[in-house]
């Protein structure tokens, strides 16, 4: 598949960016001419650079990574690596996983419109793994693009709005770029905390979903009916491994259950929706990261 048709496929909308961080997405080639969409937010701070990085965004093996890097403003070098998994939704662990290591010669802060070049992958030991390239491009320039397809897609006499709807750009960006727990999908989560909050709530409107919570076999909620207000769960790591097992028991009056969920700890959270039916479940895992 020609790459810039692969990036026009995957990222056509950004719904919004932050003001202090920069945002770019497209898509990562690997040496095998495979594809796999990629997503970075950081910030800049003295040359620092700190933030995220999201492999195969939306994808059955959605990974976010730790990513830090240093900036030359004076000779326009930015280099980043990505250092350590936060969640992941692949099988593979920690040790298994080949970080991307980036460097750019031509980069403007705030300016450069796109990022291009060839990246070095490395396991956590340093050892090379594959390698490839990255094209992306700035949020706010497909966020302008997009804002223009969406007004002529809503202008559209001749399109129904029940099909408006389903092809807004803007909203199946917004799909996409949420972290969708689905079924028997198991979302793994790294962790330094000593103790971890799960907070549950129906961030929509209250339809009478009922669920279970099973930690390590153990049923800690039953039949429990998720409401707007937030249901915090302390989990204490006192294991290498922390299994929350998500079962939907109705579907609500609104199919399917979705489930607004929050994994807290003392560095960060993570945002998670569960979308599950009637007898479904899925998986967190929550993993004690060794320093």
């Amino acid at each position: 598949m020609n790459s810039k048709l692969f990036f026009i496929f995957y990222f056509l909308s950004v719904i919004s960016y932050a003001q202090n961080t920069l945002e770019y997405y497209g898509a990562i080639k690997l040496n095998d001419t495979s594809f796999m969409s990629y997503k970075i937010a950081f910030n800049v701070n003295k040359g620092n650079v700190k933030g995220y990085s999201i492999t195969d965004l939306g994808g059955a093996h959605e990974t976010k990574s730790e990513l830090i890097g240093n900036y030359d403003s004076k000779n326009k070098i930015l280099s980043f690596k990505e250092q350590g998994i936060i969640y992941t939704k692949s099988p593979i662990t920690q040790d298994d996983f080949c970080f991307i290591n980036f460097k750019s010669e031509t980069f403007t802060l705030t300016k450069s419109k796109t990022l291009k070049g060839d990246f070095k992958g490395l396991f956590s030991d340093n050892t090379e793994c594959i390698n490839g390239k990255i094209e992306m491009v700035l949020a706010e320039k497909i966020a302008k693009r997009t804002e223009k397809i969406s007004k002529k897609i809503m202008r559209a006499k001749r399109i129904d709005d029940s099909i408006k709807n389903r092809i807004n750009p803007i909203k199946l960006l917004d799909t996409l770029n949420m972290n969708i727990l689905r079924k028997d999908q198991i979302l793994s989560v790294f962790t330094k905390s000593k103790k971890v909050d799960l907070v549950i709530y129906d961030g929509g409107k209250e339809d009478g979903d009922i669920i279970r919570i099973v930690i390590n076999d153990k049923v800690v909620l039953d039949k429990f009916e998720i409401k707007n207000k937030e249901k915090v769960i302390p989990i204490f790591i006192n294991e290498d491994k922390i299994r929350v097992k998500i079962v939907a028991l109705t579907n609500g009056t609104i199919s399917p259950n979705t489930m607004s969920v929050k994994i807290r700890d003392e560095e960060r959270e993570i945002d998670v929706l569960s979308n599950l039916k009637k007898g479904e479940s899925a998986q967190i895992d929550i993993l004690k990261k060794i320093f």
